[in-house]
Protein backbone atom coordinates (compact mmCIF):
# COMPACT_ATOMS: atom_id res chain seq x y z
CA UNK A 1 0.00 0.00 0.00
CA UNK A 2 2.04 3.36 -1.01
CA UNK A 3 0.92 6.38 0.88
CA UNK A 4 -1.40 7.70 -1.58
CA UNK A 5 -3.58 5.00 -1.08
CA UNK A 6 -4.15 6.02 2.59
CA UNK A 7 -7.23 7.44 3.58
CA UNK A 8 -6.45 8.27 7.77
CA UNK A 9 -9.80 7.25 9.04
CA UNK A 10 -9.67 9.66 12.15
CA UNK A 11 -8.89 12.75 9.62
CA UNK A 12 -11.08 15.43 8.80
CA UNK A 13 -11.56 16.76 5.06
CA UNK A 14 -11.46 21.20 4.88
CA UNK A 15 -14.32 22.50 3.70
CA UNK A 16 -12.99 24.54 1.01
CA UNK A 17 -10.07 24.12 -1.19
CA UNK A 18 -7.90 20.90 -2.81
CA UNK A 19 -8.24 19.55 0.54
CA UNK A 20 -11.85 19.92 0.63
CA UNK A 21 -15.46 18.78 0.26
CA UNK A 22 -15.89 21.52 -2.45
CA UNK A 23 -15.71 24.81 -3.82
CA UNK A 24 -19.53 25.65 -2.99
CA UNK A 25 -20.57 25.09 -6.17
CA UNK A 26 -21.63 21.43 -5.47
CA UNK A 27 -18.37 20.54 -7.33
CA UNK A 28 -16.52 18.00 -4.91
CA UNK A 29 -12.77 18.51 -5.63
CA UNK A 30 -11.85 16.42 -2.47
CA UNK A 31 -13.77 12.98 -3.93
CA UNK A 32 -10.73 11.38 -5.52
CA UNK A 33 -8.89 11.12 -2.30
CA UNK A 34 -5.83 12.62 -3.02
CA UNK A 35 -6.01 15.05 -0.41
CA UNK A 36 -4.74 14.69 3.02
CA UNK A 37 -7.17 15.01 5.65
CA UNK A 38 -6.39 17.08 8.72
CA UNK A 39 -6.36 15.91 12.38
CA UNK A 40 -8.58 18.57 13.17
CA UNK A 41 -10.65 21.78 11.65
CA UNK A 42 -14.12 22.85 12.73
CA UNK A 43 -16.99 21.47 10.29
CA UNK A 44 -18.99 23.18 8.32
CA UNK A 45 -22.25 21.05 7.43
CA UNK A 46 -24.55 24.15 6.99
CA UNK A 47 -22.72 25.00 3.88
CA UNK A 48 -21.59 21.41 2.81
CA UNK A 49 -24.15 18.48 3.65
CA UNK A 50 -20.99 16.64 3.12
CA UNK A 51 -19.38 17.10 6.13
CA UNK A 52 -22.02 15.50 7.94
CA UNK A 53 -20.81 12.02 8.03
CA UNK A 54 -17.82 13.59 9.75
CA UNK A 55 -19.67 14.59 12.75
CA UNK A 56 -20.02 12.04 15.89
CA UNK A 57 -21.60 12.64 18.21
CA UNK A 58 -19.50 11.83 21.28
CA UNK A 59 -19.72 14.80 23.59
CA UNK A 60 -23.19 14.53 23.85
CA UNK A 61 -24.46 16.94 21.14
CA UNK A 62 -26.88 15.50 19.80
CA UNK A 63 -28.94 15.83 22.83
CA UNK A 64 -28.42 19.44 22.59
CA UNK A 65 -29.24 19.84 18.71
CA UNK A 66 -32.16 17.93 19.97
CA UNK A 67 -32.83 20.84 22.43
CA UNK A 68 -32.27 23.40 19.96
CA UNK A 69 -34.66 21.88 17.39
CA UNK A 70 -36.79 21.52 20.29
CA UNK A 71 -36.80 25.05 20.75
CA UNK A 72 -36.67 26.65 17.73
CA UNK A 73 -39.76 28.74 16.89
CA UNK A 74 -41.51 28.54 14.18
CA UNK A 75 -40.48 30.80 10.51
CA UNK A 76 -43.43 33.33 11.15
CA UNK A 77 -42.17 34.15 14.80
CA UNK A 78 -38.69 34.70 13.73
CA UNK A 79 -40.27 37.08 10.43
CA UNK A 80 -42.88 38.72 12.59
CA UNK A 81 -41.54 42.60 13.97
CA UNK A 82 -44.50 42.49 16.41
CA UNK A 83 -42.98 40.02 18.36
CA UNK A 84 -40.41 42.55 19.60
CA UNK A 85 -37.41 39.87 19.95
CA UNK A 86 -35.30 37.79 17.82
CA UNK A 87 -32.97 34.49 19.06
CA UNK A 88 -29.54 34.28 20.81
CA UNK A 89 -28.24 31.19 21.38
CA UNK A 90 -25.48 30.60 23.46
CA UNK A 91 -23.25 27.16 23.23
CA UNK A 92 -21.09 26.39 26.08
CA UNK A 93 -18.26 23.70 26.86
CA UNK A 94 -14.72 23.38 27.70
CA UNK A 95 -12.59 24.56 24.44
CA UNK A 96 -12.19 21.73 21.45
CA UNK A 97 -15.54 20.21 22.94
CA UNK A 98 -17.50 21.07 19.67
CA UNK A 99 -19.11 23.96 20.22
CA UNK A 100 -18.49 25.13 16.82
CA UNK A 101 -19.26 21.96 14.79
CA UNK A 102 -22.70 22.15 17.02
CA UNK A 103 -23.26 25.63 16.22
CA UNK A 104 -23.04 24.45 12.27
CA UNK A 105 -25.42 21.54 12.66
CA UNK A 106 -28.02 24.01 14.26
CA UNK A 107 -27.76 25.94 11.22
CA UNK A 108 -28.28 23.68 8.64
CA UNK A 109 -31.24 22.35 10.88
CA UNK A 110 -32.60 25.62 10.52
CA UNK A 111 -32.03 26.14 7.07
CA UNK A 112 -33.62 22.84 6.73
CA UNK A 113 -37.01 23.95 8.27
CA UNK A 114 -36.77 27.91 6.53
CA UNK A 115 -36.48 25.79 3.47
CA UNK A 116 -39.60 23.53 4.19
CA UNK A 117 -41.80 27.01 5.31
CA UNK A 118 -40.38 29.54 3.01
CA UNK A 119 -42.82 29.42 0.40
CA UNK A 120 -45.57 30.54 3.14
CA UNK A 121 -43.03 33.14 4.17
CA UNK A 122 -43.04 34.36 1.30
CA UNK A 123 -39.64 32.85 0.71
CA UNK A 124 -37.28 35.30 2.51
CA UNK A 125 -33.51 35.57 2.19
CA UNK A 126 -31.22 33.42 4.43
CA UNK A 127 -27.71 35.49 5.28
CA UNK A 128 -25.25 34.10 7.31
CA UNK A 129 -22.07 36.15 9.04
CA UNK A 130 -19.43 33.52 10.50
CA UNK A 131 -17.81 37.01 12.39
CA UNK A 132 -14.38 35.24 12.88
CA UNK A 133 -14.15 33.26 9.27
CA UNK A 134 -14.73 29.50 9.21
CA UNK A 135 -11.51 29.10 11.49
CA UNK A 136 -13.75 30.90 14.05
CA UNK A 137 -10.68 32.30 15.92
CA UNK A 138 -12.01 35.06 18.49
CA UNK A 139 -8.83 37.30 18.43
CA UNK A 140 -9.83 38.64 15.17
CA UNK A 141 -12.04 40.96 17.00
CA UNK A 142 -11.25 40.86 20.43
CA UNK A 143 -8.02 41.80 20.18
CA UNK A 144 -6.89 45.52 20.66
CA UNK A 145 -4.99 47.14 18.03
CA UNK A 146 -1.79 46.99 20.53
CA UNK A 147 -2.10 43.39 19.96
CA UNK A 148 -1.47 42.95 23.83
CA UNK A 149 -5.02 43.29 25.29
CA UNK A 150 -8.57 42.95 25.01
CA UNK A 151 -10.28 45.98 22.70
CA UNK A 152 -13.24 47.25 24.67
CA UNK A 153 -16.39 46.22 24.23
CA UNK A 154 -17.52 49.19 22.41
CA UNK A 155 -14.90 47.94 19.24
CA UNK A 156 -15.53 44.61 19.84
CA UNK A 157 -19.32 44.91 18.95
CA UNK A 158 -18.10 47.40 16.00
CA UNK A 159 -15.75 44.66 14.38
CA UNK A 160 -18.73 42.36 15.14
CA UNK A 161 -20.99 44.75 12.97
CA UNK A 162 -18.07 45.41 10.40
CA UNK A 163 -18.06 41.60 9.87
CA UNK A 164 -22.05 41.57 9.60
CA UNK A 165 -21.67 44.35 6.90
CA UNK A 166 -19.85 43.46 4.75
CA UNK A 167 -22.14 39.68 4.19
CA UNK A 168 -25.09 42.53 3.46
CA UNK A 169 -23.09 44.13 0.87
CA UNK A 170 -22.47 40.93 -0.70
CA UNK A 171 -26.40 40.62 -1.34
CA UNK A 172 -26.25 43.94 -2.67
CA UNK A 173 -28.07 45.69 0.54
CA UNK A 174 -27.89 49.88 0.35
CA UNK A 175 -24.67 50.94 0.72
CA UNK A 176 -25.94 53.61 2.71
CA UNK A 177 -27.99 52.00 4.99
CA UNK A 178 -25.23 49.55 5.75
CA UNK A 179 -22.60 52.37 6.55
CA UNK A 180 -25.03 54.09 9.02
CA UNK A 181 -25.27 50.49 10.28
CA UNK A 182 -21.49 50.69 11.09
CA UNK A 183 -21.31 54.07 12.05
CA UNK A 184 -23.63 53.69 14.37
CA UNK A 185 -21.94 53.78 18.12
CA UNK A 186 -25.18 52.36 20.17
CA UNK A 187 -25.02 48.79 19.87
CA UNK A 188 -28.92 48.46 20.64
CA UNK A 189 -30.09 51.53 17.89
CA UNK A 190 -27.69 49.95 15.67
CA UNK A 191 -29.39 46.29 15.20
CA UNK A 192 -32.21 48.36 15.82
CA UNK A 193 -31.78 49.62 12.24
CA UNK A 194 -30.17 46.50 10.85
CA UNK A 195 -33.51 44.35 11.76
CA UNK A 196 -35.40 47.16 9.81
CA UNK A 197 -33.26 46.96 7.10
CA UNK A 198 -33.48 43.20 7.25
CA UNK A 199 -37.79 43.18 7.71
CA UNK A 200 -37.49 45.48 4.17
CA UNK A 201 -35.77 43.05 2.22
CA UNK A 202 -37.69 39.87 3.26
CA UNK A 203 -34.52 38.48 5.04
CA UNK A 204 -33.38 35.90 7.82
CA UNK A 205 -29.64 36.66 9.65
CA UNK A 206 -27.81 34.26 10.96
CA UNK A 207 -24.73 35.45 12.90
CA UNK A 208 -21.93 33.18 14.61
CA UNK A 209 -19.95 35.41 17.61
CA UNK A 210 -17.22 33.21 18.29
CA UNK A 211 -15.13 32.47 21.85
CA UNK A 212 -13.18 35.15 22.57
CA UNK A 213 -11.78 33.56 25.70
CA UNK A 214 -12.48 36.34 28.05
CA UNK A 215 -10.79 36.05 31.23
CA UNK A 216 -12.98 38.16 33.66
CA UNK A 217 -16.47 36.87 33.90
CA UNK A 218 -18.45 40.01 34.61
CA UNK A 219 -16.93 41.10 31.30
CA UNK A 220 -18.24 38.09 29.15
CA UNK A 221 -21.56 38.89 31.06
CA UNK A 222 -21.66 41.86 30.22
CA UNK A 223 -20.99 41.47 26.64
CA UNK A 224 -23.84 38.84 26.52
CA UNK A 225 -25.96 41.30 27.90
CA UNK A 226 -25.20 43.52 24.94
CA UNK A 227 -25.91 40.49 22.76
CA UNK A 228 -29.13 39.85 24.15
CA UNK A 229 -29.76 43.65 24.10
CA UNK A 230 -30.19 43.14 20.34
CA UNK A 231 -32.26 40.62 19.59
CA UNK A 232 -34.53 42.11 16.93
CA UNK A 233 -36.55 40.43 14.66
CA UNK A 234 -35.04 38.20 11.51
CA UNK A 235 -31.67 38.42 13.62
CA UNK A 236 -29.95 35.69 15.20
CA UNK A 237 -27.01 35.42 16.93
CA UNK A 238 -25.25 31.92 17.78
CA UNK A 239 -22.75 33.06 20.92
CA UNK A 240 -19.87 30.31 21.37
CA UNK A 241 -18.46 30.71 24.90
CA UNK A 242 -15.53 28.60 26.23
CA UNK A 243 -15.39 28.14 30.39
CA UNK A 244 -12.62 26.17 32.19
CA UNK A 245 -13.19 23.33 34.74
CA UNK A 246 -13.72 25.21 37.44
CA UNK A 247 -17.13 26.80 35.74
CA UNK A 248 -20.49 25.35 35.11
CA UNK A 249 -22.78 25.88 32.16
CA UNK A 250 -24.91 27.74 34.86
CA UNK A 251 -22.21 29.99 35.65
CA UNK A 252 -21.95 31.20 32.06
CA UNK A 253 -25.57 31.63 31.40
CA UNK A 254 -26.53 33.21 35.06
CA UNK A 255 -27.03 36.61 33.90
CA UNK A 256 -29.32 35.92 31.05
CA UNK A 257 -31.60 33.76 32.60
CA UNK A 258 -34.97 33.75 32.28
CA UNK A 259 -34.80 35.39 28.97
CA UNK A 260 -37.50 34.12 26.60
CA UNK A 261 -35.23 34.92 23.75
CA UNK A 262 -31.92 32.70 24.87
CA UNK A 263 -31.62 29.12 24.06
CA UNK A 264 -28.75 27.98 26.33
CA UNK A 265 -26.74 24.53 25.09
CA UNK A 266 -24.44 23.47 26.87
CA UNK A 267 -21.89 20.60 26.05
CA UNK A 268 -20.60 17.98 28.92
CA UNK A 269 -17.65 16.80 29.73
CA UNK A 270 -16.79 13.01 28.01
CA UNK A 271 -17.18 9.98 29.99
CA UNK A 272 -15.60 6.08 30.12
CA UNK A 273 -18.08 5.08 26.71
CA UNK A 274 -16.49 8.88 24.21
CA UNK A 275 -13.21 6.82 23.53
CA UNK A 276 -15.42 3.52 22.30
CA UNK A 277 -17.86 5.72 20.37
CA UNK A 278 -15.40 8.02 18.98
CA UNK A 279 -13.32 5.44 17.86
CA UNK A 280 -16.24 3.39 16.31
CA UNK A 281 -18.51 5.99 14.79
CA UNK A 282 -15.61 7.68 12.89
CA UNK A 283 -13.84 4.78 11.34
CA UNK A 284 -17.17 3.25 10.21
CA UNK A 285 -17.83 7.05 8.90
CA UNK A 286 -14.52 7.91 7.54
CA UNK A 287 -13.79 4.28 5.86
CA UNK A 288 -10.40 2.63 7.14
CA UNK A 289 -6.85 1.23 5.64
CA UNK A 290 -6.32 -2.49 4.94
CA UNK A 291 -3.73 -1.84 7.75
CA UNK A 292 -5.89 -1.36 10.94
CA UNK A 293 -8.75 -3.74 12.23
CA UNK A 294 -11.51 -3.19 14.25
CA UNK A 295 -10.91 -1.21 17.54
CA UNK A 296 -10.66 -3.15 20.88
CA UNK A 297 -13.55 -1.79 22.70
CA UNK A 298 -12.27 -3.08 26.75
CA UNK A 299 -8.82 -1.42 25.93
CA UNK A 300 -10.42 1.37 25.02
CA UNK A 301 -13.05 2.09 27.96
CA UNK A 302 -10.32 1.17 30.34
CA UNK A 303 -8.03 3.89 28.50
CA UNK A 304 -10.40 6.15 29.76
CA UNK A 305 -9.07 6.37 33.74
CA UNK A 306 -5.87 6.52 32.04
CA UNK A 307 -6.10 8.94 29.61
CA UNK A 308 -8.97 10.97 30.45
CA UNK A 309 -8.90 12.43 27.14
CA UNK A 310 -10.45 16.37 27.85
CA UNK A 311 -12.55 17.05 24.67
CA UNK A 312 -13.26 15.70 21.28
CA UNK A 313 -10.52 18.21 19.93
CA UNK A 314 -7.60 15.92 21.88
CA UNK A 315 -9.60 12.98 20.43
CA UNK A 316 -9.43 13.50 17.28
CA UNK A 317 -5.81 14.39 17.16
CA UNK A 318 -4.31 11.84 18.96
CA UNK A 319 -6.37 9.18 17.09
CA UNK A 320 -5.29 10.89 14.22
CA UNK A 321 -1.53 10.31 15.18
CA UNK A 322 -2.11 7.16 16.68
CA UNK A 323 -3.66 6.28 12.58
CA UNK A 324 -0.89 7.52 11.14
CA UNK A 325 2.00 5.81 12.89
CA UNK A 326 0.15 2.46 12.51
CA UNK A 327 -0.10 2.97 8.31
CA UNK A 328 3.59 1.19 8.09
CA UNK A 329 2.85 -2.00 10.21
CA UNK A 330 4.09 -5.07 8.88
CA UNK A 331 0.70 -6.59 9.51
CA UNK A 332 -3.04 -5.42 11.17
CA UNK A 333 -2.62 -3.70 14.39
CA UNK A 334 -5.85 -2.79 16.14
CA UNK A 335 -6.09 0.86 17.92
CA UNK A 336 -6.02 0.69 21.33
CA UNK A 337 -4.97 1.97 24.41
CA UNK A 338 -1.18 0.43 23.76
CA UNK A 339 -1.52 2.25 20.43
CA UNK A 340 -2.92 5.63 21.81
CA UNK A 341 -0.73 5.85 24.49
CA UNK A 342 2.16 7.66 23.52
CA UNK A 343 0.43 10.01 21.59
CA UNK A 344 -1.92 11.22 24.34
CA UNK A 345 1.41 11.24 26.79
CA UNK A 346 3.13 13.34 23.94
CA UNK A 347 0.47 15.88 24.29
CA UNK A 348 -0.75 16.09 27.89
CA UNK A 349 1.75 18.85 28.74
CA UNK A 350 1.01 20.48 25.86
CA UNK A 351 -3.39 20.89 26.90
CA UNK A 352 -2.77 24.37 28.04
CA UNK A 353 -2.60 25.41 25.06
CA UNK A 354 -6.38 24.61 23.84
CA UNK A 355 -7.12 27.33 26.93
CA UNK A 356 -4.44 29.34 25.31
CA UNK A 357 -3.50 32.58 27.53
CA UNK A 358 -5.89 34.97 28.21
CA UNK A 359 -5.35 38.59 26.73
CA UNK A 360 -4.95 41.20 29.52
CA UNK A 361 -7.72 43.55 29.49
CA UNK A 362 -8.30 47.30 29.13
CA UNK A 363 -9.03 49.25 32.21
CA UNK A 364 -12.61 49.82 32.29
CA UNK A 365 -13.49 46.83 30.24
Amino acid sequence: MTNSDWANPYGVRKPYGSNGAGNGDGRDSGANGSATLSADHPLVPWKQPDHMHQWVDVDHSRDELDRFEEDWPHLDELLDSSSGHGRVVVVSGQPGMGKTSLIHRCIHEARRRISAAAPAAGNPLVLFAPTAGLDNDGRRISVDPDGRSFAPTRLINARIRREIAKRLLLHEFPEPRVQAIISEEDPFQAYSEMSDLLIQHNALLFVVIPHIRWNDAHLRAAFLRTCLSPAHPRIVLFVEVSHGAAETPRDVTAALAGSAAVTHLALRELDSEDIWRFSHSARAAGGGPHSLVEPDRSSLMAAHDEWKPSDVRELRKVFHSAANALRSAPHPWAIDADALRPHWESRRARRDALLREPILPRPGG
